[in-house]
C-alpha cells in the first residue's frame, strides 16, 4: 500500500486512496465474521453460544460465500486499477461489493438480521469512486434488491402478517437510508470534485506565475537575495548563486546581517548602500517587503566591477554618439579643405609650399580614417551574419592585402589546426578586424621574413575558432597594456588611436572577444564556429 498522501496534494489524488481503503475494510469485515464464526464453534456448547451457533449465517453457506467474497478481496488486491473506471459508466466494483452485503443480510436471517446496516457505508463509497455520480442507481439497486430479498423470505404476506409487517418496515427504512446516505455522499464527492477542479486551476496559474517569476529574476542582471529579519534566505536567483555559490535558501546567512541590523533601524525605507560581501566590493539597494505575516527585505546587489564595467559603457556610448555627431560636422569643412588644397597643387608652387600642402594631405587622409573608423563603429549593429570558410578567407585578404603591402610577401604566414574551419560572422567586419591586426602587426614588427604569424584553430570547447596574429617586434609595454582598447589611445604620432577600438566592438557585435596575450606579444580573436560546419 502506498504511503499516505501529504496534504498539499490535490484531492483527486486523495480519491486514488479509496480502492486501499476499501480493501482494507474488505478484509477487516472478512476477518471479523470469520473470527466470530470460529468462536461460536469452538464454544458452542455454551448456552449463550449456542443460541448465536443457531443463527442462519453460520449455516455452511457463510463459507461459499466468505470463499467468494476473498476471491473480490483478492482480485482487487492483485488488480487495483478495475476499481478505477471511466466516471461515465457506474462502479463494477462498488456493484458486486452491494450485492455481496445483500446476500450475507439474507444468509444472517433477513432484513431483521440487522446485517442491513453493512450496506449503506458501501452505498457511500459507490458514490465516492464515481466521483457523486449516479447516487439514484446505487440507492434504485439497493432497494431493488431488498423488496426482491423481502418478497422473496415472507411472501404470501397472509401466512407471515406480524413478520412480514415488521420485514416490510425495516426495509422501507434501510432503503429511505439508502437513498439519503448516496445523496450526501454524492453532494459531498460533488463538493469535492468543483474544490479539487479549482484547485487544480489555482495551482497551474500558480506554478505559470512562479515560472515566470524565476524567469523574471534569472534575467535581471543584479543579484537579488530575499532575507527576513533573522537573515534566512527565502529567495534567490541565479546570479546571487553566482556571487555567493555557498549561500543556500532557508539557511541563515551571517554575510548579510550588517545589512538586516540597518533595515531594521528603519523597516520600511529603501536604502542604497556600499558593503563587503564574501570578500567582494558590491553595491547594494534594499527594499523592505512588508507583509501582514512577516516582513522581508529584498537585496539587489551588483559587484564594483560590474558597475565599473556598466559606467564605462555609458560613457563610451556617450562618446561614440558624440563623435558620430562631430564625424558628421567635419565632413564638410574637410572636404572644403581637401579641395582648396588640391586646387593649390595646380599652380607652380616652391618646395616650401609643397611640403605645406603634402603635411595638410597627410593629415586630412588622417582625419578621414579617423571619420571611417567611427562611422564604422556606428555601424557595428548592423549585422550581416554569414558562414565563413577561413581558408578561403584568408586567402583573398592575403591578396588584397599584399596589394597595398607588396613588401611584405615573405613576412605574413598562415598555421591552420584541425582542418578547414568555418565560423559564422560579419564578413566586412571580419575584414577590418584581421586588416586592423596585420597592418598593426606589420607596423610593429621587424617587417623581415616571416616576421607576423597567423594561427587559426579551435578553441578547447569546441564551439568557437581562435585566430592569434602574433610578429616579432618588443610587444605592447606593460604601462601601455590596460589602455590597448581605450578610444585614441595610440603610441604612433600618425595613428588615430581607434583602431584597436573599433576592431574590439565589432567583435563584441558578432559574439566574439579580441583580447591582447603579452606572453606571445599577439592578439587573439575567438569566434562563434558555425553549427552547420
Amino acid at each position: 500500500m502506498p504511503a499516505f498522501l501529504r496534504p498539499d496534494q490535490e484531492i483527486d489524488s486523495q480519491f486514488d486512496r479509496l480502492p486501499w481503503l476499501m480493501n482494507i475494510a474488505r478484509v477487516s469485515l472478512l476477518l471479523s465474521l470469520l473470527t466470530f464464526h470460529v468462536l461460536v464453534n469452538a464454544y458452542g456448547s455454551n448456552v449463550g453460544m449456542a443460541r448465536l451457533a443457531a443463527m442462519p449465517i453460520f449455516s455452511s453457506r457463510f463459507y461459499i460465500w466468505a470463499a467468494a467474497y476473498g476471491g473480490l478481496i483478492v482480485f482487487s488486491m492483485a488488480f487495483p486499477n478495475w476499481q478505477r473506471q471511466d466516471n461515465n459508466l457506474p462502479n463494477i466494483s462498488a456493484v458486486a461489493d452491494i450485492t455481496m452485503m445483500v446476500l450475507l443480510m439474507h444468509l444472517a436471517g433477513g432484513i431483521s438480521s440487522g446485517f442491513g446496516i453493512l450496506i449503506l457505508p458501501f452505498i457511500g463509497v459507490s458514490c465516492l469512486l464515481s466521483h457523486g455520480r449516479y447516487p439514484l442507481l446505487y440507492a434504485s439497486y439497493v432497494a431493488l434488491l431488498l423488496i426482491i430479498g423481502t418478497w422473496l423470505r415472507y411472501w404470501p404476506l397472509e401466512a407471515n402478517t406480524q413478520g412480514g409487517s415488521n420485514a416490510i418496515i425495516h426495509t422501507l427504512v434501510l432503503s429511505a437510508a439508502g437513498y439519503l446516505v448516496a445523496l450526501l455522499t454524492s453532494f459531498y464527492a460533488s463538493f469535492l470534485n468543483r474544490a479539487s477542479s479549482t484547485l487544480s486551476k489555482h495551482r497551474r496559474a500558480f506554478d505559470r506565475l512562479k515560472g515566470l517569476n524565476e524567469l523574471v529574476l534569472n534575467h535581471v542582471s543584479e543579484a537579488v537575495v530575499v532575507v527576513d529579519a533573522s537573515s534566512r534566505i527565502w529567495l534567490m536567483n541565479r546570479q546571487a548563486g553566482h556571487y555567493f555559490p555557498y549561500v543556500q535558501v532557508d539557511r541563515y546567512e551571517e554575510i548579510f546581517a550588517l545589512l538586516v541590523k540597518r533595515w531594521q533601524r528603519a523597516p520600511t525605507r529603501n536604502f542604497i548602500t556600499h558593503a563587503e560581501l564574501g570578500g567582494q566590493g558590491v553595491q547594494v539597494r534594499a527594499r523592505p517587503l512588508v507583509r501582514s505575516d512577516e516582513s522581508l527585505l529584498m537585496l539587489f546587489i551588483r559587484s564594483d566591477q560590474e558597475v565599473a564595467v556598466e559606467a564605462m559603457a555609458t560613457k563610451l556610448a556617450a562618446l561614440g554618439q558624440l563623435t558620430a555627431n562631430l564625424a558628421h560636422e567635419i565632413r564638410n569643412p574637410l572636404s572644403a579643405i581637401r579641395q582648396s588644397n588640391d586646387l593649390l597643387a595646380e599652380e607652380d608652387e616652391d618646395p616650401m609650399t609643397a611640403k605645406l600642402r603634402g603635411i595638410i594631405d597627410n593629415n586630412i587622409q588622417r582625419i578621414d580614417k579617423m571619420l571611417e573608423e567611427v562611422s564604422s563603429l556606428n555601424k557595428s549593429d548592423r549585422l550581416n551574419g554569414q558562414s565563413i570558410n577561413l581558408m578561403k578567407f584568408w586567402l583573398d585578404f592575403k591578396q588584397e592585402f599584399l596589394l597595398t603591402r607588396p613588401e611584405a610577401r615573405n613576412a605574413v604566414h598562415l598555421y591552420m589546426q584541425g582542418g578547414p574551419l568555418k565560423v559564422y560572422f560579419d564578413k566586412m567586419h571580419l575584414q577590418q578586424i584581421l586588416w586592423n591586426l596585420i597592418n598593426n602587426a606589420w607596423q610593429h614588427g621587424s617587417q623581415g621574413r616571416d616576421s607576423i604569424t597567423v594561427m587559426v584553430k579551435p578553441t578547447d570547447d569546441g564551439i568557437a575558432v581562435s585566430l592569434t596574429v602574433m610578429d616579432d617586434g618588443p610587444g605592447v609595454s606593460p604601462e601601455n597594456q590596460p589602455r590597448l582598447f581605450e578610444p585614441f589611445f595610440t603610441t604612433r604620432a600618425e595613428g588615430t588611436g581607434l583602431g584597436l577600438y573599433v576592431a574590439r566592438e565589432l567583435a563584441h557585435a558578432n559574439s566574439g572577444q579580441l583580447s591582447y596575450h603579452p606572453e606571445i606579444k599577439g592578439f587573439e580573436l575567438t569566434m562563434p564556429k558555425d553549427l552547420n560546419e
